[in-house]
């Protein structure tokens, strides 16, 4: 059996790897001591990946959901959504309070505020739009015309 490499990924990462997309890892991920342990790559991925960090490199590489899932990456990501499950009493709250103030200042996010707040039932009074402000008509700028024919000779163009 092959031995663990251990590899510190991100989320955005993961979410690369299950689309089919290649992800990159600096020299620093290589390796990594609080990275997840992966022992069933692809036998060229891992060579890759030694070659790169003997070399002080880093490597962009492709792994698969498989990889990914035996890595136990996934297991870390199910605890995040256990716990947001578990406090969802505390955390609820929170998320509304932080779309409040989002759609404070992204009045286009206020379809989604309503939508949370309609499905929760916690929440604030709607914020005030302002009113348009009202635009001038633009200025009619006048056009130079040309004079002539419009037909040029033959070394006069300047094309």
């Amino acid at each position: 059996m092959p031995s663990p490499i251990r590899l510190h990924i991100t989320q955005a990462q993961v979410g690369k790897i299950r689309r089919g997309q290649p992800i990159q890892l600096a020299h620093k991920c290589i390796a990594h001591p609080q990275g997840h342990t992966f022992t069933n790559l692809h036998p060229e991925t891992r060579k890759k990946l030694s070659k790169a960090h003997a070399a002080g490199k880093g490597a962009r590489i492709h792994l698969t959901p498989a990889e990914l899932e035996g890595s136990g990456i996934m297991d870390v990501i199910k605890k995040v959504g256990n716990f947001f499950v578990k406090h969802k009493d505390i955390i609820k709250p929170i998320a509304t309070a932080a779309m409040d103030v989002g759609a404070h200042f992204v009045p286009q996010a206020a379809g989604a505020r309503e939508l949370v707040r309609d499905m929760t039932g916690v929440g604030i009074a709607p914020v005030k739009r302002r009113a348009p402000v009202k635009r001038r008509a633009p200025v009619k700028r006048r056009v130079a015309k040309m004079t002539g024919s419009g037909l040029v000779p033959a070394g006069y163009g300047g094309f």
